[in-house]
């Protein structure tokens, strides 16, 4: 990706969408060109040599029944304001879908807010599936023998043992569509900048969290729940929520979607920390996959760009 055009998203980002992963162009670079399934799927319309429109596709691999999808993920679709009126979105979100299926991706998905639902539906083809739900659980204990947490830095990352814990996590059996998290997937998406996460290793579960704070309230975020080996659920988070609270000294864990294996109890936040409701699109995008019959089965905090 040419220097300007990072540096001249980074900054359109930061006025339109203000966030301090914006703060240097670090994020970007993360996002857009080191992930292992290949750069960003990129867009740009430049108005008097300003950036005044951009857009991305990140490169996921999905799974089925049928075995794998390979699709992306729909992000940063920003305009300046001032120039909403002016086509330019929709124009190069028709360009970016050509390039993505010219490269045999089937599958997109998008978590917008509410705003951005309409226009997506109506005049570009995605489904809308619902509000990503979210709740809170409570610890209702503090973790057993049996969990092993260890943060994710650079060296554990980059490391053997690392690949040993996550050797398994992609052969859990599947009745809908969920993302393909591998071994080498799960450590570019854990080398975030400017966020730590942690694993919670069970015999049965991986789960990834991170720490937030809304409205004052520290809370543990539970990312994602990934069934080890060949098992299938109904398998409990209980301890997985018990040990993120105790790793990130919170009381209460926020978890956000839906999981086909694992169960995590809890209940719809009080509006003061209620994150703002997002959206679930997805779209198919070769003749053949029936957009309609589709079912996402699994969908989780890390599968988008959520913390």
């Amino acid at each position: 990706m040419p220097l300007d055009d990072l540096t001249a998203t980074n900054e359109l980002l930061n006025a339109e969408l203000p966030d301090a992963r914006y703060d240097d162009p670090r994020y970007l670079r993360w996002l857009y060109e080191e992930n292992p399934l290949g750069d960003a799927y990129q867009k740009f319309a430049y108005e008097d040599g300003e950036l005044v429109c951009h857009y991305a596709l990140i490169p996921q691999n999905y799974r089925d029944e049928t075995g794998l999808m390979p699709g992306a993920y729909s992000l940063h679709a920003v305009t300046r304001s001032g120039t909403q009126r002016e086509g330019y979105f929709m124009s190069l979100a028709r360009e970016i879908y050509a390039d993505a299926t010219a490269d045999g991706r089937r599958l997109l998905t998008a978590l917008p807010n509410e705003k951005a639902v309409g226009a997506g539906v109506k005049h570009l083809g995605w489904r809308l599936i619902g509000q990503m739900p979210v709740r809170l659980s409570i610890p209702t204990a503090w973790g057993g023998s049996d969990i092993e947490t260890v943060d994710c830095t650079p060296e554990l990352l980059a490391g053997d043992r690392f690949a040993t814990l996550t050797a398994d996590i992609d052969e859990y059996p599947v009745t809908g569509v969920t993302n393909s998290w591998t071994t080498e997937s799960l450590r570019w998406r854990l080398s975030r900048p400017d966020v730590d996460y942690a694993l919670h290793v069970a015999p049965d579960v991986i789960g990834v969290s991170t720490r937030t704070v809304q409205r004052g309230v520290p809370a543990a975020v539970i990312m994602k729940l990934l069934p080890r080996g060949n098992r299938h659920g109904p398998i409990s988070a209980r301890r997985i929520v018990a040990a993120a609270c105790r790793r990130h000294r919170a009381p209460v864990a926020i978890y956000g979607g839906l999981n086909e294996h694992v169960v995590v109890r809890g209940f719809e936040p009080p509006k003061r920390l209620r994150p703002s409701p997002l959206f679930w699109l997805v779209q198919t995008l070769q003749d053949g996959d029936d957009q309609d019959a589709l079912r996402i089965s699994t969908y989780e905090f890390l599968d988008v760009d959520a913390f």
